[in-house]
């Protein structure tokens, strides 16, 4: 994947719908990566990640892809714990 101009960057960090070029270049993983965590996500109907809206061109809600990541590594704030007492949930993937 080639990275986009910078002044394109800004434009797109606003936006609250993204396709999956634009999720992983926020989240900051390296492609094949994330399109292989992506295709796991995606046939597991309960991980609760964010699903791809028709409505929307095929994009996802940014702010549901942050608050999966904030629930599901426990982070204060997120819904499960008090701050100060977050552990990680879900389940620990191995790379291999």
């Amino acid at each position: 994947m080639t990275r986009p101009a910078p002044e394109t960057l800004e434009r797109e960090q606003g936006k609250l719908w993204v396709s999956d070029a634009e999720m992983i270049r926020r989240l900051g993983v390296p492609e094949k990566i994330a399109r292989a965590a992506l295709r796991m996500l995606e046939r597991d109907s309960k991980s609760g990640f964010p699903r791809k809206q028709k409505l929307w061109g095929d994009r996802r809600y940014w702010p549901a892809i942050v608050a999966y990541f904030d629930h599901h590594y426990g982070q204060p704030g997120s819904g499960d714990k008090a701050a100060g007492q977050a552990r990680p949930l879900g389940r620990k993937w191995a790379i291999r």
